[in-house]
């Protein structure tokens, strides 16, 4: 009776690529460069010239394939720094960070810094643009359903500390700017949504993403009504996670999107349903999303997930499409 699906990938393509890179101030571009080839954990196989493939996280991998079109290799870049140290992306924390012996600035020590924009304008002490301005321009990209990553840098003196137990602890750091990044609806999603609501299958999207990104996606596939849907209708992690249970039961059966979602937060929303006697569904392909495919009715995973989330499920989708989902349901 209800579905909970996750959005990357599974409604849209997981085709990534970057739409506009915005850079304030009179940050070098050698420094831009170097901060996305050093911090990421991507990397492109250029194997078949016509179409590279993205090995690794597709966000990632989209800002080194643009790097590429503007004539830049990061594989050099990447070979030639030194990596002092790291702090892996969490979705607790929203942003990763790598601190190396900089080729751009001469051997200096640089930290280089990349998440969540409202997360790493935050972070940092100098900026060539204001706090509004950052805002204005991250609502207008998320309402074209973009993906938008922040990026900043440190150039760091002796004694300065950069990390400090898996947390930033640099306090002069420099935004740079903001790259939006598309990643267009599924073909065959829109029809398949309608097939599964006019069945009388509720949809719900999970979704890490800003609740303009969300919601914008969710219009695309015919599922948010600007005209009928309101605030009710939407809500984030954080004040998912603050509602009471008895609040939750109250208003769970309304909620269409989950936006900035978190991991355990999935697995609240099934059992939140399973107590209302509805039949769950819910997809997902990370390891931490094994503990909701467990515990919902049928538990789907993707195609391309990892083993504990496939190990975890009762299905595996294996062209992750949402619209493979409705043909399940149906047999």
């Amino acid at each position: 009776t209800v579905i909970c699906t996750d959005k990357t990938g599974t409604l849209t393509q997981n085709l990534m690529s970057v739409d506009e890179m915005k850079v304030y101030g009179d940050t070098p571009k050698e420094v831009l460069n170097e901060g996305i080839a050093v911090n990421s954990t991507a990397s492109i196989d250029f194997s078949d010239k016509s179409k590279p493939q993205i090995l690794g996280n597709p966000t990632e991998g989209a800002l080194l394939l643009w790097m590429s079109k503007q004539g830049v290799d990061y594989r050099p870049i990447r070979e030639n720094v030194k990596t002092i140290s790291e702090v892996p992306f969490s979705t607790e924390r929203k942003y990763m960070a790598t601190l190396v012996e900089s080729v751009a600035l001469n051997g200096k020590k640089v930290l280089y810094v990349k998440g969540a924009p409202e997360i790493v304008f935050g972070l940092c002490k100098k900026a060539a643009v204001s706090k509004d301005d950052v805002d204005n321009q991250l609502v207008e990209y998320q309402n074209r359903a973009m993906r938008t990553l922040g990026f900043a840098y440190q150039v760091l003196e002796d004694g300065d500390k950069a990390i400090d137990g898996n947390k930033i602890v640099a306090d002069n750091l420099c935004f740079i700017g903001i790259a939006a990044i598309a990643d267009p609806v599924r073909a065959d999603v829109p029809a398949a949504v309608k097939e599964c609501v006019d069945a009388g299958i509720n949809v719900k999207i999970v979704t890490g993403d800003t609740p303009g990104t969300a919601k914008e996606i969710a219009r695309q596939i015919g599922l948010w009504n600007d005209a009928k849907d309101t605030d009710r209708n939407i809500i984030t992690g954080p004040e998912f996670a603050a509602m009471s249970d008895e609040e939750l039961q109250k208003r769970v059966l309304d909620l269409k999107i989950i936006s900035r979602a978190r991991p355990m937060d999935k697995k609240r929303l099934v059992e939140a349903l399973q107590k209302l006697n509805q039949v769950v569904a819910v997809t997902g392909d990370g390891t931490n999303d094994a503990p909701a495919l467990r515990t919902a009715h049928v538990g789907l995973s993707m195609g391309d997930g990892t083993s504990v989330a496939k190990e975890a499920s009762d299905i595996t989708i294996i062209d992750n499409s949402f619209s493979s989902i409705g043909k399940a349901v149906m047999w």
